[in-house]
């Protein structure tokens, strides 16, 4: 008691406030006074027993029950030691384990961790694992490994945790070799050298103590030093240039602990069964005196039998002590330790100058590790704080820069054309769908095959009489699972199966696992390394392999003649939408997924639309996509994401205006010539020298709308047997509904009515969807075909846009398209599949002002290219200046560009989208409760589709309560402080 009460007292005097983000200093040959005072005052108020239990570390679980938990709160107690090391357990139970044994110590102890990974690596179902350093190698931008270490000091304050035994600095040049392989960050000397310097950069410089492992170096063995004590048989230059080098080189840069391995090296202690961790030669006069380290020196785990075989309980911890190290990790028996230390002080083999000095770094690196004072953390939202959307995309952005394209001697990546064959995924491994499937399935229909690794002579002619000559075949060859070493088990069955795969066909292989086995590849034109089988490294592959993402990584080790150190071919993204967390592309997403949710259950609850989708997307990455609610208000069916929706005026610009703009860059159209000249019949009528430029722009004098289904109604007001009847028959052949048929001679009526109807706002701004009637139809006279041929032809097929379709009914089953009204006044039936507005439908589905249906993902797609001015997945769809002139404002106009909705500048009307958006905003709303935006200043698409004409299309209270401008500025409001692309541009703050 008298000694905490001088602790804390001491702690007073100092003034030191523990700061978990206080840079962590690894010299301690050196301190300043105010350490000094404090290092002095504890160790004279420590016996012989307190400054022994500071040299000893112990293991810790959370998973292992009460007796385990006495055991550890025993030993405090009584040996009063300087440390714990965790292992598995969940993170709530080790906080709440860590505060009560801190409470119980005289003095606050070091935690550890090995989290080389993150803390994944013992909490792997609970908290975040990155990659292992060996697919960290392959990464090229070094200011990620220092991102990745601090992102893990940060969740280690968190944890209660201020010693990471991390980084690896084991050069890895031993394929077989059992226990290092993926956790070094490769076979290249320099390349350890600076991801580990980048690693301890990022722990040290964030308050958590670094520990370099395993000295003098572990990266060419034969076996694991956890079974027996390997042996490293180079002479003593050889260890000079490539094992010692990256630990030589961190001492110069300042790491502030070094774990000594268990390791037999004749060439530095010839004497037999010497671990090095109980070599004076190699502890003291090699790291010590020779490269000069003034950190801690740390055991590696003293449990293990490469250490173990040869001493006996006491003996190990002794003889580790007498070799110079500082701290003791793991001892098997902690009184025999102490029992046997103290004996090699009377022996004379320890002095108490040595105990002195250990200790004295010991408690100047509590010191400096803010341990003056026990801090304990709160377990209140430990998971999520832990889990943050920081650090999910970081992990993404690691794995996306370590994809690593080997080799690919026939130009197949990215994939660039979706419109020719079709592509076929092999998984071997796991079946689909895995993540990696999944992503494939966002960018085309793909064909999913599974098979083992042995193939049998069926599956393997099965899966080959699947694939067609014009096909894109890709392989995803899966690891089997192994935490560690990820092995991918190719063996000759497999083998049969991509020879005749790449006899036949387009071949990728893709290998979610250790690099060392594409020595089994080098047949194979075409290899993408993605180095594990995690979640994340399955959608970054996909994304790379499809464009999304440029692929840049570079082999850290060679496995083979054609997969040597350092080879990798670098792609260009090719402007193909991505996906990314939210924090990736500068956005709050917790707060946005909270706004968006506010705003969504309110027009729910409100009855303002059975269900919605929105989507969100920034700098070509899709950050938030979400469904709420159902179909209807029965609620049978929940709204998914991909549902297909009535995307009503949206039409306009994501069909009829994109084929305009082709036909305009292909010199067909001039906007500016009557459309007379491109219409036949229109001489003498009202719209004959109307020009396409005004009427993009709603400026050419039209009404807003004909009722044309009006005059085909009888006396009751229902469908008149005239024009209609309920099945296709003689000349009544075009489709209304499913179930009701026009005849084919009201469609001249309609032309008709519509040339000669007079312009009644001439000079005027007056929104109409007549002129996109005449749009659509100038689309099929100049091209030879129908919009919606046209725009499948020249973009959706293309584009890999599936669902952008006219007719939907006629490729997907009607129950993944929610219905827009119960007609009572015309069609008197349910519409679902069908166009909902009336005039599209009489039309026979397909017109210029409405009729397309879609997901929000291919709308978003759409709009993407757009603002990537025409280009998209390596193809230029559009000409830029095509784009920027459609993009553009009318001359004279607040509000409308061509074809394209703009935000409204004139303060006394009303605002059509978020005020927070920037003045180049463009996109179009929809009748049916539907939005579409692209924010070229903050590179943003914004999507809500919506079925609030369901059951009735008088309910407009989705517009009273302004729902889509509203969640468009929810977008706005979450993007993160200095994350805004031109902040305050246009008279306000984007920031919350």
């Amino acid at each position: 008691m008298l000694s905490r009460i001088l602790f804390l007292a001491l702690a007073i005097i100092t003034g030191f406030v523990a700061h978990a983000q206080r840079a962590y200093k690894g010299d301690l040959s050196t301190h300043t006074a105010s350490e000094k005072v404090w290092v002095d005052s504890v160790f004279q108020s420590m016996n012989l027993d307190r400054q022994i239990g500071q040299l000893i570390m112990l293991r810790a679980h959370s998973d292992l029950g009460a007796d385990h938990i006495a055991h550890v709160k025993a030993e405090i107690k009584k040996y009063h030691v300087g440390g714990l090391c965790f292992f598995q357990g969940t993170p709530e139970k080790q906080l709440q384990l860590t505060n009560e044994y801190q409470r119980l110590a005289d003095l606050p102890m070091m935690v550890s961790m090995d989290a080389e990974w993150g803390l994944g690596m013992r909490l792997p179902q609970q908290t975040i694992s990155f990659p292992k350093q060996l697919a960290l190698g392959a990464i090229r931008n070094n200011q990620l490994i220092y991102d990745m270490g601090a992102e893990i000091a940060r969740e280690m304050h968190r944890l209660g945790v201020n010693v990471s035994f991390s980084p690896v600095l084991d050069v890895n040049n031993n394929p077989d070799n059992p226990v290092i392989n993926t956790r070094s960050f490769g076979e290249d000397r320099y390349n350890v050298t600076m991801k580990g310097y980048q690693y301890m950069r990022g722990l040290q410089e964030n308050g958590v103590l670094a520990s370099a492992k395993h000295f003098p170096g572990h990266g060419d063995t034969g076996s694991d030093s956890h079974y027996s004590l390997p042996v490293i048989a180079h002479d003593r230059a050889r260890l000079d240039s490539l094992e010692l080098y990256p630990f030589q080189a961190l001492i110069r840069y300042g790491i502030g602990s070094i774990m000594a391995a268990h390791l037999q090296i004749p060439a530095l202690d010839n004497r037999l069964n010497r671990p090095s961790s109980l070599s004076k030669p190699i502890v003291y006069d090699l790291l010590r005196q020779e490269m000069g380290f003034t950190g801690l020196v740390f055991t590696d785990g003293l449990e293990m039998k490469g250490v173990t075989n040869h001493y006996g309980n006491g003996e190990v911890e002794a003889e580790a002590i007498a070799a110079g190290s500082d701290i003791l990790l793991l001892p098997e028996s902690t009184p025999d330790a102490i029992s046997a230390i103290k004996r090699y002080m009377e022996e004379g083999k320890i002095s108490a100058a040595d105990i002195e000095r250990k200790v004295r770094r010991i408690l100047l690196s509590k010191y400096r590790l803010g341990l003056t004072k026990a801090n304990f953390p709160s377990a209140d939202n430990l998971r999520g704080e832990l889990n943050s959307p920081e650090a999910y995309a970081l992990k993404q952005t690691l794995f996306e820069n370590a994809m690593t394209l080997v080799r690919d001697s026939e130009g197949l990546v990215p994939i660039k054309t979706l419109d020719r064959g079709k592509v076929v995924v092999v998984h071997l491994g796991p079946n689909a769908p895995t993540a990696f499937s999944r992503r494939v399935d966002d960018y085309t229909k793909a064909t999913h095959l599974n098979a083992s690794y042995q193939v049998s002579k069926a599956d393997r002619q099965r899966i080959v009489d699947g694939v067609n000559a014009e096909d894109k075949v890709v392989v995803a060859l899966y690891s089997d699972g192994s935490r560690f070493l990820e092995k991918v088990p190719i063996g000759p069955e497999a083998l049969g199966l991509l020879r005749a795969l790449d006899a036949k066909a387009e071949l990728i292989i893709t290998v979610f696992g250790n690099p060392y086995s594409l020595s089994a590849l080098d047949g194979f034109g075409t290899v993408l390394m993605a180095y594990s089988r995690d979640d994340s490294a399955q959608d970054a592959a996909a994304q790379g392999l499809f464009g999304a993402n440029k692929i840049s990584g570079r082999l850290p080790i060679t496995a083979s003649p054609s997969a040597a150190f350092n080879a990798g071919l670098e792609t260009a993204a090719n402007f193909r939408m991505g996906y990314a967390e939210p924090e990736a592309v500068g956005i709050d997403g917790n707060k946005l997924a909270a706004k968006v949710n506010v705003l969504a259950q309110e027009a729910l609850r409100k009855k303002a639309t059975p269900g919605m989708v929105v989507l969100v997307a920034r700098n070509g990455k899709i950050v938030y996509e979400k469904g709420f609610g159902y179909h209807t208000y029965n609620k049978n069916r929940a709204v998914h994401p991909s549902d297909i929706y009535d995307l009503a005026s949206l039409t306009k610009v994501t069909a009829t205006t994109l084929c305009i703009m082709k036909l305009v860059d292909e010199g067909k159209l001039n906007l500016d010539v009557p459309i007379s000249n491109y219409l036949p019949g229109l001489e003498g009528t009202a719209v004959e020298f109307l020009t396409l430029r005004p009427i993009l722009a709603h400026r050419a004098g039209l009404r807003s709308w004909i009722p044309f289904y009006v005059e085909t109604l009888n006396a009751q007001g229902k469908a008149s047997s005239q024009y209609y009847r309920n099945q296709r028959t003689g000349d009544f052949v075009v489709p209304v509904t499913e179930k009701m048929f026009m005849h084919k001679v009201y469609l001249d009526s309609i032309w008709q009515k519509l040339y000669t109807n007079e312009l009644p706002n001439q000079g005027q701004y007056r929104y109409s969807d007549l002129g996109f009637y005449i749009a659509a139809k100038l689309v099929d006279q100049v091209s030879g075909l129908t919009v919606d041929e046209f725009a499948a032809r020249n973009f959706y097929r293309p584009m890999g846009l599936e669902t952008l379709t006219y007719h939907p009914l006629r490729k997907f089953n009607k129950s993944r398209i929610p219905p827009t009204e119960n007609d009572n006044y015309f069609r008197n039936q349910r519409i679902q599949g069908t166009v909902h507005d009336m005039g599209a439908a009489m039309l026979g589905g397909v017109s210029g002002h409405a009729g397309l249906f879609g997901s929000a993902r291919d709308v978003a797609t759409v709009f993407q290219m757009l603002l990537q001015e025409g280009n998209y997945g390596g193809r230029q769809y559009l000409r830029p200046e095509t784009v920027r002139l459609f993009t553009n404002r009318y001359s004279g106009e607040t509000r409308r560009g061509l074809g394209f909705d703009m935000k409204q500048l004139n303060e006394n009307r009303k605002m059509n989208l978020s005020p927070f958006s920037s003045e180049r905003a463009f996109g179009h709303l929809g009748f049916t409760g539907i939005a579409a935006w692209a924010d070229p200043v903050e590179d943003l698409v914004f999507v809500v589709l919506s079925n609030r004409t369901y059951p009735n299309m008088n309910n407009n209270l989705f517009g009273r309560l302004d729902t889509r401008l509203r969640l468009h500025s929810a977008c706005y409001e979450s993007i993160l402080k200095g994350k805004s692309f031109e902040v305050g541009a246009y008279g306000f703050s984007k920031e919350p």
